[in-house]
């Protein structure tokens, strides 16, 4: 009867270390601070659900003490958002690339494409890769709503 325990408990152990981690996804890219400001009075293309907008450092003035993440960031609204903006952002390097100059550019059809070597993500499925089961995704970054009605905040 001992034994019998013994074997069960070593089986239970196995498969939890064997079961966990299968699914999980890989954040690859270097981490790098994330702290930007979002105004819709000023970026009004973000209130309309499907919408999107990138930023990148030298393309976009950004204030002191904010940083756009590793190689910029891509803001996306929800298709599914109704009276209020859902959003969310992702960074703009390829995770397939590893490199911050060799960006992913969204384009009408809620995806985002790499330049260089032409992976696909889906920004409506947590930027995941649309072709192929590569555990490979953008890295998503935490949008929160502020107190005022059209300010949100992406963090890391």
């Amino acid at each position: 009867m001992k034994i019998l325990k013994h074997i069960l408990l070593t089986g239970l152990i196995v498969s939890l270390f064997c079961g966990c981690g299968k699914d999980e996804e890989e954040n690859i890219i270097p981490v790098y601070p994330v702290n930007f400001k979002i105004n819709l009075v000023v970026d009004n293309v973000l209130r309309t659900p499907g919408s999107y907008k990138e930023y990148v450092k030298g393309s976009y003035p950004i204030l002191a003490g904010e940083s756009l993440g590793y190689a910029g960031l891509i803001v996306v609204n929800s298709i599914y958002a109704t009276n209020t903006p859902d959003l969310f952002a992702f960074d703009l390097s390829c995770p397939n690339e590893k490199m911050a100059h060799i960006r992913v550019k969204g384009s009408g059809n809620f995806t985002a494409t790499c330049e260089k070597c032409g992976k696909v993500y889906d920004l409506m499925s947590n930027g995941r890769i649309t072709d192929g089961s590569s555990k490979l995704h953008l890295q998503r970054y935490r949008v929160v709503s502020t107190a005022e009605a059209d300010v949100f905040y992406v963090t890391r």
